[in-house]
Formats: C-alpha cells, structure tokens, sequence
C-alpha cells in the first residue's frame, strides 16, 4: 500500500524539482526525503524519478502517481476538514488563500464570525495574488480562496465553483491638494496627463490600467510599478502621481489622500469566493463563505 506521508514528499519534489527545496518545504533532511523516495519507488514498484545534475525530473510513472497524488491528498484533507467540523471539541484546519485589500478590508471580519461559531478549527490564512491564490486551490494547497477579475482580465474560470461577493468599482487616488480633488467624479480622460504609480507590478492585473486608458483613447504613462499599497499611498500623497483605489478599502484613506469615483466599466473587479468544481462541498468551507457574504455588504 502506498504511504500517504511518502506521497506528499513526492508531491513536494514534482514542484520543487530539487530534493533539497522539497526536503525545506517537508522540514526534513535531504537524506530523508531520498529516503522516502527510494521507499515509495519499492512500495510502487517502478522508478519515480531521474536525478541529474541539475535536480531530479519525475520518470513518466513518477507523473502518473503524481496526478493521482492530488486526488488522494484532496480526499484526505476533505476527511480531516469533516471529521474536525464534526462537533466542539473536535480539531480542523481550513486553509484559505486571499489578496491584499480582501485581507484588509473585510475577511478579518469573516475569520471573527467563522471562529465565534466554530471554535474547534483552525484558519490557516495566506496572502496571495489572485492567479496565485488560484493557482494553490488547483493545487489543492488551499481548501477556499478569494479570487477576482476585471473584464479586461478575465479570471481562468476551469475547475473552479464561483461564489460571487461584490462588486468593487476601483477610484482615482490623487494628492490632497490635486487641481480635481474636488470632483465628485472623474472620467480617465481627466487623468490623460498624470503620471500614474501602478499599485500592481507582477500580476495580471498589471495590464489592467494600461488597457482602461488605451479604451479612453490615450496612453498610460506609468513613472512607478509596485505591488506594496503603502508605497502607492505614500507617492500619490507626495505628489509623484495619481493611482487607483478599491473602493473597498476607501474607509482607511490616509491624510495626504483624496479618492474620487471614476467613470469606466474597465475598472470594476468582481470578488468571489472560490472553491474546486471537483470536490464534494466542505461543510467549514461553505460556513466560511456565509461568512463572507454576511460581511460583504457593509463594504459595498
């Protein structure tokens, strides 16, 4: 019989491509994890990976099992998760994924909810970009994620069940003293001439801004990329540009900073909570997303 522990360090070597980095990310020696892969190579009876200078590859019955792997794993959490929300007392772990301005802006208030209602499981919270955070529910490292889109930038919607939060119109962020801070609206064509500091550097959504303006008729010039909003909140107050804002996160606006709507229907992000298609529904899971739609609306 295949052991299941063996199956995650073998999980841990197909994404790593090293036994050392998949040895870090199991917290064990690299001896051991060769340990464990020449034992599961006997209980499998065929060769799981190659080792070459460069790393180690998995053989064609190394990717094989490695699917499998997957779904076994999955199965596994899902009977820890269920066994966990069975009754007080008893212990889970629920993994969630989700972006910056979800984690600032309305899931604390979720996580508050979620764990007065169910003390005996544990949230494990990481801070993600959206394909990231999509990326590790495919992967099934995360057992719920906060994913979203812009229509420029459709989300990969393949083996994912949607739950839509909100809606969330993005506003124009400018310096307190700006000329157009009075407005109480704004169109990009406003900003044709501002320096713009893109809050979003190595994700998708960096095309975002770039295709709303091209849309408007005129070209973004972008003097700085970062994916820190500190940093943006900073600049813009500085005076160094004009920047987008969640509307969202519009209720811990700094002083320095003015936000504006903006008219455009390039620059409205759909949220969503995201869970596999292929997996039977989580009872924690499904508790968690009413959660979230219950604390939705008081950031709309």
């Amino acid at each position: 019989m295949l052991n299941v522990n063996r199956l995650r360090v073998l999980q841990e070597v197909a994404e790593y491509g090293s036994l050392s980095k998949a040895a870090e990310a199991v917290g064990h020696t690299v001896s051991a994890v060769s340990q464990q892969i020449t034992a599961l190579e006997q209980e499998a009876g065929a060769r799981l990976v190659e080792r070459h200078a460069r790393g180690v590859y998995l053989t064609e019955a190394g990717r094989v099992l490695v699917d499998h792997t997957d779904v076994i794993l999955a199965e596994v959490r899902a009977a820890e998760l269920a066994l966990g929300a069975l009754g007080s007392g008893k212990r889970g772990q629920m993994r969630i994924a989700s972006f910056t301005t979800a984690n600032a802006a309305f899931l604390p208030q979720a996580i508050r909810i979620f764990a007065g209602r169910h003390p005996g499981l544990t949230l494990v919270l990481t801070e993600a970009d959206c394909d990231e955070s999509a990326l590790m529910l495919a992967r099934r490292r995360a057992d719920l994620a906060l994913v979203y889109e812009f229509p420029a930038v459709p989300l990969r919607r393949d083996g994912l069940l949607l739950t839509p939060l909100l809606d969330d119109s993005l506003y124009a962020a400018l310096p307190s003293d700006h000329r157009l801070a009075g407005r109480t609206q704004l169109e990009l064509t406003d900003l044709a001439d501002e320096p713009w500091i893109q809050g979003a550097h190595h994700s998708s959504t960096a095309n975002v801004l770039p295709y709303a303006c091209r849309r408007a008729g005129f070209e973004a010039r972008i003097a700085f990329r970062t994916d820190d909003q500190m940093t943006v909140r900073g600049l813009v107050a500085a005076g160094h540009g004009v920047a987008l804002a969640s509307s969202i996160t519009l209720g811990s606006t700094p002083p320095g900073l003015v936000v504006v709507p903006l008219r455009n229907p390039w620059l409205v992000r759909r949220i969503f909570a995201a869970t596999r298609a292929d997996t039977p529904a989580l009872p924690a899971v499904d508790a968690m997303i009413d959660c979230l739609r219950e604390v939705v609306p008081s950031v709309r």
